[in-house]
C-alpha cells in the first residue's frame, strides 16, 4: 500500500505543479505541493504511532508516503529553475544530499532505539524533519538562479 501511495503522491504533486504553473503562479507551483506534502507526511508518520494493529498503522504510513512523494515533482522542477544551465549539477547535489540523509537516518534508528528503548523517537524526529522541510519551502525562490563560481 505505501508504494501505491507513493505513486499516487507523485502524480498528485505533479498535477498540482502543472495546474498552478499554467495559471502563472510559478513560485506557488513549487512551494504549495511541497509544503502540503511534507505536512501530510508528518501527519501520517505521527498518526501511525496511535495504532497497535498493523492495518491502520500501514494506512497512516501510506498517507505519509503520499505526502512524501508529493514533494518530488516540485523538487526536481526547482532544481531546473535555479540551476538553469547547471540543472544537472543542482539535481545531482540534491540527490546526493538525500542519499546522505538516508544513510544517516539508517544509522540513527538503532542508536535512538538503544538510547530510548522505543521506536517512537525515530518517528517523532522524522515528523519534525518533515515539518522543518515544509517551513524551508516557504523560503524557496525558484526565480533566483544559482550563480556559478569561477574561483
Amino acid at each position: 500500500m505505501p508504494l501505491v501511495g507513493g505513486a499516487i503522491g507523485n502524480w498528485v504533486g505533479g498535477a498540482i505543479v502543472d495546474s498552478l504553473y499554467r495559471r502563472g503562479r510559478w513560485r506557488e507551483s513549487r512551494q504549495y505541493p511541497a509544503i502540503a506534502g511534507f505536512i501530510l507526511a508528518a501527519a501520517g508518520i505521527l498518526s501511525s504511532l496511535a495504532f497497535q494493529s498493523p492495518l491502520p498503522a500501514v494506512l497512516c504510513l501510506t498517507v505519509a508516503m503520499i505526502g512524501s512523494d508529493m514533494t518530488l515533482p516540485p523538487s526536481w522542477a526547482f532544481c531546473i529553475d535555479i540551476g538553469r544551465t547547471n540543472a544537472g549539477t543542482v539535481s545531482g547535489t540534491m540527490n546526493m544530499a538525500g542519499n546522505i540523509g538516508s544513510f544517516v537516518t539508517s544509522l540513527a534508528f538503532p542508536y535512538l532505539l538503544v538510547m530510548t528503548g522505543s521506536t517512537t523517537p525515530f518517528f517523532v524526529l522524522g515528523a519534525a524533519l518533515n515539518l522543518a522541510a515544509a517551513w524551508l519551502w516557504t523560503k524557496a525562490r525558484p526565480e533566483i538562479p544559482v550563480v556559478e563560481s569561477h574561483a
